[in-house]
């Protein structure tokens, strides 16, 4: 009982200090009193700074058939290029969810998850034009001048789990 518990506290004690270093290591450094302001095509200029908005996991079934062959799964985070466009991507992620989730299931479907590898970054364009497609119209108002609030669609987990009852 007393290794059970210590494995849990263990874990939790683990997982607090990620999150918490997580945390940490996301803020944006502070300026330097007095220091000069930064030139708008400097690299240390805040609009340089990414933002990340987490997306969660998306999981789409591999159909032949009528059966479930398997199941492809996706953590992606995307990344904003400014506040404003994060806050954007924020208010709208049901709808970037739902084109991605429909981009994943027509890749599946055309066979692009076959075989023995898979290109990522194939899917991450994949992904990042149906995530701005879904800010485009009357209700993401795209934004001013044409730009795309995502910049770019990180994915940090591509995987694929073939279901072995059929």
């Amino acid at each position: 009982m007393k290794a059970v518990l210590s494995f849990a506290v263990a874990a939790a004690l683990a997982f607090a200090g990620g999150y918490g270093f997580g945390r940490f290591d996301a803020l944006p450094p502070e300026p330097a009193p007095g220091g000069p302001a930064a030139a708008p095509g400097d690299a240390a200029a805040p609009a340089a700074n990414p933002h990340y908005v987490e997306a969660g996991q998306l999981i789409v079934p591999m159909l032949e058939q009528g059966r479930t062959v398997a199941f492809i799964l996706t953590q992606v985070t995307l990344e904003a290029a400014s506040a404003d466009d994060a806050l954007a991507v924020r208010r709208r992620l049901p709808h970037a969810r739902s084109a991605m989730l429909e981009a994943l299931f027509d890749l599946a479907g055309h066979g692009r998850f076959n075989g023995p590898s898979v290109d990522p970054q194939g899917v991450a364009a994949a992904l990042l034009a149906s995530a701005n497609g879904s800010f485009a119209g009357p209700e993401g108002g795209q934004q001013a001048g044409g730009v795309r609030p995502v910049r770019s669609v990180l994915i940090d987990r591509l995987l694929r789990q073939d279901n072995t009852r059929l």
